[in-house]
């Protein structure tokens, strides 16, 4: 479990968050949503130890990370914003160097390489992978120690697909062992991949948390938007929905769908066109202004 009490930081110029307090606990998501700029990266650097505080405290799973810090990060694994890896060093050298730091044996390296797709790049430098492998390095990297806690900041962005399955199933498979798993995100429909876990949303802004809410009910709250549902069938799709009262749009690799609620519509539309022969191959909300969502979650808060 990591605790946030009340914790300001900052870089010298002011405070850049404010205030923050917030708890993750064992087997759960906990999830910082906002747009760049509201302090997403700073509070994860101020919550692993990287970042003084100017107030408050970090616990974790009972041990404050100011007054332990050895002892508390050895729970904590972070993959920060970027690759930030050793570019001169090859893949083995680069984990080798943190595996001497946590006592990881040579089995868990070898064990990582694999589940990662990286055995093959073993010795090759970092500084010559694609940005998606060095983003695989600096993962591997963070789960290296097997953490209690993974804090993971933007982890999706920039990452290829088998990187992306990869990962969730690594966030998956943690939240089953009972860990705590932290992310940040400024995309809102990266959030619905993790319906039906156990999972909340703290909301930011400016450097504070405005809002904190159960994804499930974060995502029956944001009304009236557009879903783009990829199909085989556009115009088939069209009618069909459009016979069921829905406002719909052909796009170039679907149709969007205008929904007021949709935690509730997306499935029942998903249903209509399946059951009548137009494959769906992916659902996603349109990204609306991360603003809009703001306004939608904070309007009925009164913040």
């Amino acid at each position: 479990m990591l605790e946030v009490e009340n914790i300001s930081a900052g870089y010298g110029n002011g405070d850049v968050i404010k205030n923050l307090s917030f708890i993750a606990i064992k087997g759960e998501i906990y999830v910082l949503l906002g747009a760049n700029g509201a302090g997403k990266t700073t509070t994860f650097r101020a919550i692993t130890g990287i970042l003084p505080l100017s107030q408050g405290r970090v616990v974790v799973d009972g041990i404050d990370l100011w007054v332990e810090p050895e002892k508390a990060k050895r729970k904590i694994g972070y993959l920060p914003e970027g690759e930030r890896v050793y570019p001169d060093l090859t893949v083995y050298k680069n984990l080798r160097f943190f595996a001497r730091i946590y006592d990881v044996e040579e089995e868990r390296i070898n064990e990582l390489l694999k589940e990662f797709g990286l055995e093959k790049y073993r010795d090759t430098k970092a500084g010559y992978l694609s940005r998606g492998l060095r983003k695989r390095l600096a993962l591997t990297r963070a789960l290296l120690h097997d953490p209690d806690i993974l804090v993971l900041d933007e982890p999706f962005s920039n990452l290829d697909i088998p990187t992306v399955l990869s990962l969730r199933d690594k966030i998956f498979e943690m939240l089953e062992e009972g860990k705590t798993i932290l992310f940040s995100t400024h995309i809102l429909s990266e959030l619905q991949n993790f319906e039906g876990t156990r999972c909340r949303v703290g909301i930011m802004k400016d450097g504070k948390l405005i809002l904190e809410e159960k994804l499930e009910n974060l995502l029956n709250r944001i009304s009236n938007i557009e879903v783009l549902f990829k199909v085989d069938k556009k115009q088939r799709a069209k009618e069909l929905l459009e016979k069921f009262g829905y406002p719909v749009e052909v796009e170039s690799t679907g149709v969007a769908v205008r929904v007021s609620n949709y935690n509730e519509e997306t499935p029942a539309i998903m249903k209509i066109l399946l059951t009548q022969g137009v494959n769906v191959y992916e659902v996603k909300p349109k990204e609306p202004p991360i603003e809009k969502v703001f306004t939608e979650m904070t309007k009925s808060n009164h913040v």
